[in-house]
This record gives C-alpha cells, structure tokens and sequence, in this order.
C-alpha cells in the first residue's frame, strides 16, 4: 500500500466530501435536529467538512445521522458508476474516448470513497449509546454500527474506503450481466 496525506484524498475526492456533509445535514432535516454550522469542504482542513448539529431526540435519529452519508452515497456512487463500468466491464469500452463517462466514474468513485462515517461521526453515536436507556433492535443496531464504523476507520491504512468505492461500482454491472 501506499500513503496519500489526508488533505490530499480529500482534495482529489471533495465531491466525495461534499456530498457526505450533504447526507448528514439531510438527515439532521428529516429528523429535525438543529444544525449550527456546516462546512461542506474545507480545503486542506482537518476534518475536510463537517456538520454541527444539536443532540436528537431519539437513539434511532442519532443513527440515522451517522449512517446518512453510508446510505446516500452508497446509493449515488452505485448510480453514477453503473454506466462506465458497464462500458469496461461488458462493452469492452475505454472511459478515456468518453470524458462524459470519466467524469461519471470519477465522481462517483469519489463520493463512494466518502460513504463511511467518520471517527468524529463515530464518537458521536457511541456518546449517544451510552446515553441510551434499556434496550431494543435500535440500541444493538446503534452499537453494531458504532462497531462497523470503527472497523471501516481502521481498515483505512489498507485503503477500505477506496475497494467499498470499487465494489459498490461493480456490484449492480456484475449482477446484470452474470459475471
């Protein structure tokens, strides 16, 4: 493996970023948390964007929060990749002879490498879990994703963000076409 410094990923990836930040604060909408500040990208900052909002009033909305950028952009990196990489994989094509396709894969790369929560989106759910009270299918899907994110964060060394980009681009062409 090889080493990018952060700020770097984040500049070659910020619609990754951006549409992570995105997630978020829709779901601090939907579940009418309060947000205080947003920074959709913050070039060469540490964290790249972030969101400030208010505690929620519920376990399941924490949870929702923190999953948002998991749920949105698995689902647009899938979109935006599923036509260039039906193109490699299927047609035999070549991306570079279409910038429409380069930019499409590129962009949805990028926002699938952002899909997983961060450490700071983490500790955030887990202070939320602590403060839970009993127990219930939202309390160990809380704690079971609190686990996964920890997980996703860690395998970052080998570049996990990068082959979930990867495998969610080429899950929907495989699946089509059987191979």
């Amino acid at each position: 493996m090889f080493f990018l410094p952060g700020w770097l990923v984040a500049l070659l990836t910020f619609p990754g970023v951006i549409v992570h930040e995105v997630a978020h604060r829709l779901f601090c909408d939907l579940t009418r948390t309060p947000v205080y500040d947003v920074r959709y990208f913050v070039p060469m900052g540490n964290p790249a964007g972030y969101v400030v909002h208010g505690r929620p009033t519920r376990l399941v909305h924490a949870l929702l929060i923190s999953a948002g950028p998991l749920i949105v952009n698995t689902v647009l990196c899938s979109l935006l990749t599923v036509g260039p990489i039906y193109e490699l994989l299927v047609l035999d094509g070549d991306v570079r002879t279409s910038p429409v396709l380069a930019v499409l894969l590129w962009l949805g790369f990028s926002i699938g490498m952002h899909a997983f929560p961060s450490r700071q989106d983490a500790a955030v759910l887990v202070e939320e879990v602590r403060e839970a009270r009993g127990r219930g299918p939202v309390l160990l899907v809380a704690r079971a994703f609190a686990g996964l994110i920890a997980i996703a964060n860690a395998l970052r060394i080998v570049w996990f963000h990068a082959l979930y980009a990867l495998g969610v681009s080429a899950a929907i062409p495989l699946l089509l076409t059987g191979l």
